[in-house]
């Protein structure tokens, strides 16, 4: 007993020191390029007998407690990452292990492969990534690409329309049809214009990642980027199961509704992702109403050495818009245009949500005793936004050897809708400002004829732009050695484009008649027009494009370079129903419109009813693009690299064409020019990217519209030179591991360097003035976008689980756009408007409930958001105009006034 007794003290007076030998390890998890942190990443800690971990919390911080003394093997871990692995030694005190991790193309191969995902301290070009964290926590109710805005170089806005859906964006000046944006992959620019649609997608809640890559890009396809490439990957094979269900509102009565189902890797290697969103909201602006569903799912299997994935999205909206055109500043505002320089209007201070382009209509009926019989009054908006693109993408990956891997993507997008504005007749204007549509309706209905109907000289027409689109992206990655990787590819693409005007109302008539070229020359010019019928312009195009791509990487720890290079045909062909059909005889062609004598060829006889549509013979441009970069890594932490490159780009198609269906003379290939350098630091609390670039343009083509209505003027502008070069510097550091800081900046200067012609056309595509009229450029500064950005922001996490980002931006040196008719001499030669300086202050904050509130299955998660929360108006779209030149008749859109949004989701 005595022996026993002695033994238990022993262990009893151990116990203390037993205790103090017990230590732990902590950190936290970040995303490698953008800094995020990475909720929910797993760690675990093997080794001296121990096998344990955890996971990261909200903020992406860990800790594994209670390990003795020893070497330890720490592995961090996040879907869509690569596992990365430290080796610790723990002797007298705790140790602090933290992790960067990268993105992983194995687990999101499904989409990173063919959109070439750019990698830190590896490849040699200018990017910002935004991780599917930030996203949630900062995108509030708006466009994705407004989220881009903290990316140094990046310049976006809600855009002329004001709608949900409208954003434009534009990246070291370059507008957004120069831009090329991929979806998983796949590029979605139109394919006509090179225009990108964001009312299409509503795919901030199923996004993944979002990177920007500045410049020369990384992208292997053969798109037509000038100024960079955005890269948005979806959600794909998730090794987690998943239900999270959102519930948002907000100003404006926004509400969004949505449910995504991830079944996670299922039995058979098979995945199911599912998800659906019903949005609606009145819109800021004055009656840009958002009527929206969205619907994503992808289904993908491994099979061995393959990887099945089909993918299937869209989204099916409508929206108000206002006029794109702008008003006088003192419209919105008197003292806002004293601020400015600009004039004053007696008739203004509506308010910065005014918009013109709506107004009420009773459609009331009379009896047969002539009494009126009142409807009630109702809303019709003169500019509406609709359409659906949903589009089908299979893609097929095959790991064929350790050195071989080979990726198909086949994708399909048929696409119906267009846009509405006002027709025939000016519409007047009421005392409120608004279009004065129940006047019209006055007017038209009482235009009785004698056979009963009512002539409509006022009226609602809606452009639609359909289309049916088909593409092939297919490569190859080899690895001819361990340090030196072969890539090839071929990307097919045939695009056709369905365009018309059709009435959409009436207002009170029965029928309307066109007038003069308006009309259909294989018709009769005096056809009474209904609601549905075609007039204007009517025809469809017709775009192939077959490209190649070859690239061959050499990378090691210390150097990767690249050199690429693209080849493609792009071919153009159009098909007008309405210019007067042709005969052929002999291989000559003759026009035979409807309703002419017939036209007499050697001696026979031909009519319209003989001839057929006019169709032009297909047009073969060749474009092709060599490029060539190289990162070195200093240090462990400090890294070099530099890109150079040409592309000789194809015009779009719009620039080959001109409206009567005619080729355009002296086609000229745009060629590009890029030169650029960059040194980066790279910590796991500290990354700085520091980068300089130089691009010259020959032969740019653009587009601009002024005027409004049935006067509106669309000027095609073509083989201009212009010259952007610039600084760009973004910070990311981890003052502590509840506070983080962000920083964005960009200098540049950005002028147009040689003159060109303008070739304008009317509402109904019809010419007008001077062919191919001089315009006179050089010098002028580069307009639509601000040159010069400055961008602060910071997360902070007070207490666990709660976090507040406060954001604040500053844009200035933005020039309004030029007018080409105001640059028509060399004496006329001036530059634009330069407008103030813009400034915004954005907030979000968020709480994760605590578990055990709810179960250990399901997590609530709280989200907030102000936007512009000093509610300061500013300009942020310049329409080209005369008055651009000086602020006393400037026109202009403003940015949206203080909004807020809230939002509920539950995890389970």
């Amino acid at each position: 007993m005595k022996h026993l007794f002695t033994a238990l003290l022993a262990v009893l007076l151990s116990l203390p020191a037993l205790a103090q030998n017990k230590f732990s390890i902590r950190g936290r998890v970040v995303d490698q390029v953008s800094g995020e942190t990475l909720p929910g990443a797993t760690v675990q800690v093997t080794g001296n007998g121990q096998n344990t971990g955890g996971g990261a919390d909200a903020d992406g911080a860990y800790k594994v407690s209670n390990l003795p003394a020893g070497t330890y093997t720490v592995q961090a871990s996040f879907i869509g990452y690569k596992a990365t692995t430290q080796t610790v030694k723990i002797t007298t005190q705790s140790v602090t292990v933290s992790f960067s991790l990268a993105s992983d193309n194995a687990s999101l191969e499904e989409v990173t492969v063919v959109a070439a995902q750019a990698q830190e301290r590896s490849t040699p070009v200018a990017f910002s990534a935004v991780n599917e964290v930030k996203l949630r926590e900062t995108l509030s109710n708006r466009d994705l690409p407004m989220i881009l805005n903290e990316t140094p170089g990046v310049y976006a806005t809600q855009g002329a329309g004001g709608g949900t859906g409208d954003s434009r964006i534009n990246v070291r000046g370059f507008d957004q049809r120069n831009v090329a944006v991929l979806i998983n992959g796949v590029p979605v620019n139109d394919m006509e214009n090179g225009q990108v649609y964001w009312s299409n997608w509503d795919l901030g809640d199923v996004t993944k990642s979002l990177q920007v890559q500045r410049g020369l890009s990384a992208s292997k396809i053969t798109v037509p980027s000038v100024g960079g490439t955005i890269n948005v990957l979806t959600k794909g094979f998730d090794d987690k199961r998943s239900v999270v269900a959102r519930v948002e509102g907000g100003s404006n009565n926004y509400q969004k509704y949505s449910l995504m189902l991830s079944s996670g890797q299922l039995k058979g290697d098979w995945a199911v992702t599912a998800y659906g969103a019903r949005r609606t909201q009145d819109g800021w602006v004055d009656k840009t109403f958002d009527d929206a569903w969205t619907y994503f799912g992808t289904v993908s299997k491994r099979m061995g050495k393959h990887t099945l994935s089909l993918t299937g999205m869209g989204s099916p909206q409508s929206h108000g818009q206002r006029i794109p055109f702008g008003e006088r500043i003192g419209v919105y505002s008197n003292e806002k245009a004293k601020e400015l320089g600009a004039t004053p209007v007696s008739s203004g201070d509506r308010g910065f949500k005014y918009n013109k382009g709506w107004g009420l209509v009773d459609r009331y009926t009379l009896d047969n005793n002539g009494n009126k019989i009142s409807h009630g009054q109702e809303v019709v908006n003169e500019r509406v936004n609709y359409f659906h693109k949903p589009q089908v993408n299979l893609n097929h990956f095959w790991n064929v050897t350790d050195r071989l891997f080979i990726s198909t993507v086949v994708y399909a997008s048929k696409g119906t809708g267009g846009g509405s504005q006002a027709a025939g007749s000016t519409l007047s204007t009421d005392a409120d400002g608004q279009d004065n549509l129940q006047k019209a309706y006055d007017d038209n209905y009482k235009k009785v004829g004698a056979d009963g109907q009512r002539l409509s000289s006022q009226y609602l027409a809606n452009s639609v732009n359909s289309h049916r689109w088909y593409g092939l992206v297919s490569g190859f990655d080899y690895l001819l050695k361990p340090s030196l990787t072969l890539s090839a590819g071929v990307d097919a693409r045939y695009y056709y484009g369905i365009h018309y005007r059709e009435i959409r109302d009436l207002l009170g008539g029965d029928y309307a008649i066109g007038s003069g070229t308006a009309v259909n020359r294989n018709a009769d010019a005096n056809t009474r027009l209904k609601v549905g019928d075609k007039f204007g312009f009517y025809n469809d195009s017709k775009t192939g494009w077959l490209g190649g791509y070859g690239q061959l990487e050499y990378k090691t720890p210390l150097l990767s370079a690249v050199v690429s290079g693209t080849v493609s045909r792009i071919s153009y062909a159009r098909i007008d129903y309405f210019r007067p059909k042709q005969v052929t005889v002999d291989g000559k062609s003759y026009d035979v419109p409807y309703g002419a004598p017939p036209l007499v060829i050697n001696g026979q006889s031909y009519t319209n009813a003989d001839g057929h549509y006019l169709e032009n013979d297909w047009v073969n441009i060749y474009g092709y693009s060599v490029k060539a970069g190289a990162n070195y890594n200093l240090t462990e932490h400090d890294n070099l690299f530099a890109n150079v490159g040409y592309n000789s780009k194809v015009p779009f198609y719009q620039f080959v064409f001109n409206n009567n269906g005619q080729k355009y003379n002296d086609i000229r290939n745009e060629g590009i020019t890029s030169l650029e350098l960059g040194y980066g630091i790279s910590y796991p609390s500290l990354k700085v990217t520091l980068n300089a670039y130089y691009t010259y343009w020959t032969n740019k083509s653009s587009n601009s519209i002024s005027g409004s209505g049935d006067a509106t003027i669309y000027n095609n502008v073509r083989n201009v030179d212009a010259r952007h070069m610039g600084i760009e510097m973004s910070v990311a550091q981890e003052i502590s591991r509840r506070l983080q800081l962000n920083a964005a900046i960009s200098l540049g200067d950005w002028r147009w360097a040689g003159n060109g012609v303008v070739n304008q056309s009317d509402v109904n595509n019809q010419p007008i003035g001077t062919p191919d009229m001089p315009i006179y450029l050089k010098g002028v500064h580069v307009g639509d976008a601000a040159q010069n950005q400055f961008q602060m922001g910071l997360r902070y996490e007070p207490v666990n689980n709660f976090y507040i980002r406060p954001s604040f931006l500053l844009f200035t040196k933005y020039y309004a756009g030029f007018d080409p008719v105001s640059l028509l001499s060399e004496a006329s030669r001036t530059d634009t408007y330069r407008l103030p300086t813009s400034r915004n202050l954005d907030l979000h904050l968020g709480y994760d409930l605590p578990k055990r509130l709810f179960g250990d299955k399901v997590r609530l998660g709280l989200k907030g958001s102000v936007l512009n929360v000093l509610n300061e108006f500013y300009i942020t779209d310049v329409p080209a105009s005369t008055s651009a030149t000086d602020a006393s008749l400037l026109q202009g859109f403003f940015n949206r006034g203080r909004t807020f949004t809230v939002g509920l989701s539950a995890t389970l």
